[in-house]
């Protein structure tokens, strides 16, 4: 079997590499990617089945359609995250025709099989934490648009050309919920040290989805064994209070947690002023109006699918998946 994976030096390329190593003696793989890791965990220079496309770049189809060739399976997991709203047209550029040339490329070397990894944010949300949305949930779009939450229009429309084009191919959809673990270089020591330098005075009284990296890879590689032609799948982990998060952070660090929660009726008054700021700031802000909306939400999200047709369920821990982001950080950051 010949794969590629766009993306394939990232934070999610590197551990689904080492996963399907292991699992698929005879594989060959492609890893397209812009540049190497700054935070490399795994790197194959050296192994005799897998090659390295740099300095590639999604948004130019014609630079990248050779790569496609003699390949059977495609990962795609290229783009970027930014909730900055000065990268709105970087965002649609990257995300969504980023995703069609990728998909233009495999259907011109007639590869098999799309995997497109995708978000719980190309979802939406119902923010009702006692009714978890599932693949089949509808979102008002009107309210992403309304607070600029650009990044997550990005993912759905990235993801509804797909649907609309599944007819051509293979394909199916992965939803991952906020993926955190060792090997990644953004999301995990922001937090991480912001609860450790007590840099969080309030909780906010929203609640998200957490799912340890190497749990979402034991669900790609099930959706490869697996998955139905032109069926999509929630990797989602573990559903949280901010509170509930933090607080087992602490737990693992040994430091007091935040406390207090902030009233939900702040968001009015915080979010125009943010928002204001933002707009006016030459650089993406540590907090942005996207974040704080986000935080004001439950996004929680329902697995249930997965773990039916795929035979597929989350193993490892929250206060885990600390552990090993923590024990990392101090051998890989220093």
């Amino acid at each position: 079997m010949n794969v590629l994976i766009t993306g394939g030096c990232g934070f999610l390329g590197q551990h689904l590499t080492k996963a399907l190593l292991q699992q698929f003696p005879q594989i060959r793989i492609k890893l397209l990617d812009l540049k190497e890791s700054s935070h490399p965990l795994h790197q194959y220079h050296d192994h005799p089945q897998v090659s390295y496309l740099l300095n590639k770049n999604i948004c130019n189809l014609q630079s990248i359609t050779r790569d496609f060739q003699e390949v059977d399976v495609v990962f795609h997991l290229a783009g970027i995250v930014s909730f900055w709203t000065k990268d709105k047209q970087k965002l649609f550029s990257v995300n969504v025709q980023g995703t069609k040339n990728v998909f233009q490329a495999a259907l011109t070397n007639k590869v098999k099989r799309f995997i497109h990894i995708s978000s719980v944010a190309a979802l939406g949300y119902n923010n009702q934490p006692h009714h978890p949305i599932d693949e089949t949930f509808k979102f008002n779009w009107n309210i992403a648009k309304k607070y600029k939450k650009y990044y997550m229009v990005s993912k759905y429309l990235a993801d509804q050309f797909l649907i609309q084009k599944q007819s051509l191919i293979y394909l199916n959809i992965a939803y991952p919920g906020l993926m955190l673990g060792p090997g990644d270089g953004c999301n995990s020591p922001k937090l991480i040290t912001a609860i450790k330098n007590n840099q969080i005075p309030f909780n906010p009284p929203g609640g998200t989805n957490v799912i340890d990296v190497r749990d979402v890879v034991q669900g790609l590689i099930a959706i490869l064994k697996k998955g139905k032609p032109n069926n999509h799948y929630l990797l989602s982990g573990s559903n949280f209070t901010f509170q509930e998060q933090n607080k087992i952070i602490s737990q693992v660090l040994e430091v007091s947690p935040p406390k207090r929660v902030l009233p939900s009726f702040f968001f009015d008054f915080i979010y125009p002023l943010l928002l204001f700021f933002e707009n006016r700031s030459k650089k993406g802000p540590k907090l942005t109006s996207d974040n704080l909306h986000s935080s004001f939400q439950f996004r929680y999200f329902n697995n249930h699918k997965a773990k039916e047709q795929l035979n597929w369920q989350p193993q490892i821990t929250f206060d885990q998946t600390i552990k090993d982001i923590n024990n990392w950080m101090k051998n890989e950051l220093k």
